[in-house]
Formats: C-alpha cells, sequence, structure tokens
C-alpha cells in the first residue's frame, strides 16, 4: 500500500503505471480540453488530466476530499444508502 506522499513523490510514468494497475476508476468531467479521470488508490483520490488533442497525459494530481465532492458532487449519488 501507498501513501498518498509517497505517490505524489514518484515521476509521472510511475504514478500512471501504479494508478492504472492498482487503483479504481469513479468518475470523470470535461475541463476545457482535458478528460479528467479520478480513481481511488489506497484511501486517497488522484486525477489523471488526459489531454485528447495530443493523446498525451499531462498531469496527475492526488486529490483532496473535499475537493472531490466540490468537482463532482453533480455525479454522486447516494440514494442507495436511503433504500
Amino acid at each position: 500500500m501507498i501513501s498518498a506522499d509517497e505517490f505524489s513523490k514518484l515521476s509521472l510514468e510511475e504514478q500512471v503505471t501504479t494508478l492504472l494497475g492498482n487503483g479504481s476508476e469513479l468518475l470523470e468531467r470535461i475541463y476545457i480540453y482535458y478528460v479528467i479521470k479520478l480513481y481511488s488508490l489506497s484511501g486517497f483520490f488522484v486525477e489523471i488530466w488526459y489531454q485528447q488533442t495530443t493523446n498525451r497525459i499531462d498531469r496527475v494530481i492526488v486529490v483532496q476530499l473535499s475537493d472531490v465532492i466540490h468537482l463532482y458532487e453533480s455525479q454522486i449519488n447516494i440514494s442507495d444508502l436511503y433504500n
């Protein structure tokens, strides 16, 4: 299991490999030219910023829970918890 700090210290290539191999894709959003995919990995959240026009990953960012709630609130559905 890797911590968020350890993950942040990896190279971009190592981050992507670790995330795709061990993370769980949760949601995605569009921002300008990017498709941003949210993953869960070892108890923290990570976004991959993929630019379709250049076919490359430009950023991998560890995201705090408060930011996840703010950025993805329209996609989060907790109605099953009440049934």
